[in-house]
């Protein structure tokens, strides 16, 4: 139990502090953090709007007014645990990129992993907790190439709204906004993405609608975009095996994970928040030769694409790979320098796979 069974609520208002609100209010950080939170529906566009409008803020109390809507959207969300792992997601996401803020949503999200969850709603709205959905990998992956997409639908706009629209994608009135708004293209499209992240967040079926979403972004003919699509729509249609699948296929140190284990592996190093930019360490560690990592610098993509090509380099026993069990993932995670995350792992396998190493 995390500090006495304490409530999603509780456990963020508890991490308000000052060191947290001065990070949470300062450039770039308040930016990006305020881009991803608009995209999830943490925070409206009047809320930003209102705190935006207020001058003269201290990095600190603008950071404690994001705080505010963000604890009060946790109160009064159906499943307060799930809102609150949203907002770590974003805390600990690469592209924020504060190390303050990624501490902090470690730490929130370890309390909330910890407390049962007879006692993870809040009792202002005393409702049994509903797991968080399959798409939260989806949506994360998503938001990870989200400034990319921005920047290469810019350029071409109308085209990639009338191919979104055609298969009813996106809304006849999102359509009418993109088409006849007078914003910039830099600033449609941002709205534009924004709001497939919303749509994606919200579906029932995540994996169906971002495969939908890369099938007719290669439609535009765009190289940069038909790149982006490729690299989503090979992870959205990657099977992901179930709890009870994994946990019967691997039960400890010594079972040799296979290819099928791919989307297990990185789910896990993300989780542990183990740094994709440390691939190249990470491959060599598990036995990958310079020269193919050098290929797969070489393919395109970003460092997550990279990381999950080299995985897939080890799972399938690649060049002087040896072995191939989560013990030697961690031993080689610890390897680059990350010992945290190698810590972190077999807390992550229990509690995402109930794999007890």
């Amino acid at each position: 139990m995390a500090e006495g069974g304490k409530t999603p609520y509780d456990v963020f208002r508890k991490m308000i502090l000052p060191q947290l609100t001065a990070a949470l209010g300062k450039e770039p950080t308040f930016t990006n953090v305020t881009d991803f939170l608009l995209a999830d529906d943490l925070i409206t566009e009047q809320q930003l709007d209102s705190i935006k409008s207020k001058s003269n803020l201290s990095d600190q109390k603008r950071g404690s007014e994001v705080a505010h809507r963000l604890r009060e959207k946790i109160r009064n969300h159906d499943d307060p645990a799930k809102c609150l792992l949203q907002i770590c997601d974003i805390f600990e996401d690469e592209d924020v990129g504060s190390e303050v803020l990624k501490k902090h949503g470690a730490t929130m999200r370890s309390k909330i992993e910890e407390t049962p969850k007879a006692s993870r709603s809040d009792p202002i709205k005393a409702q049994p907790t509903v797991p968080v959905s399959s798409g939260t990998t989806v949506s994360s992956r998503f938001r990870s190439v989200s400034n990319r997409l921005e920047n290469a639908i810019s350029s071409c706009l109308t085209g990639v709204v009338g191919k979104l629209y055609a298969p009813g994608l996106i809304s006849l009135d999102l359509k009418d906004e993109m088409i006849n708004s007078h914003d910039i293209p830099s600033k449609k499209a941002s709205k534009l993405v924004s709001e497939l992240q919303r749509t994606l967040n919200n579906d029932k079926h995540p994996e169906t609608f971002l495969n939908d979403v890369c099938k007719v972004l290669k439609e535009v003919g765009e190289k940069p975009i038909t790149d982006i699509a490729n690299e989503l729509g090979t992870t959205a249609a990657s099977p992901v095996s179930c709890p009870e699948e994994i946990s019967k296929r691997n039960l400890g140190t010594t079972d040799e994970l296979g290819i099928e284990d791919v989307e297990t592996v990185t789910t896990v190093l993300n989780k542990a928040l183990f740094g994709a930019t440390k691939w190249v360490d990470l491959g060599l560690k598990l036995g990958l030769l310079m020269p193919r990592l050098n290929v797969i610098g070489e393919g395109g993509g970003d460092a997550y694409k990279h990381l999950r090509v080299t995985i897939e380099a080890w799972l399938e026993g690649e060049d002087n790979v040896t072995s191939r069990t989560w013990q030697t993932l961690i031993d080689a995670v610890e390897g680059t320098g990350d010992r945290a995350a190698a810590e972190r792992i077999p807390k992550k396998l229990k509690t995402l796979y109930n794999i007890t190493l």
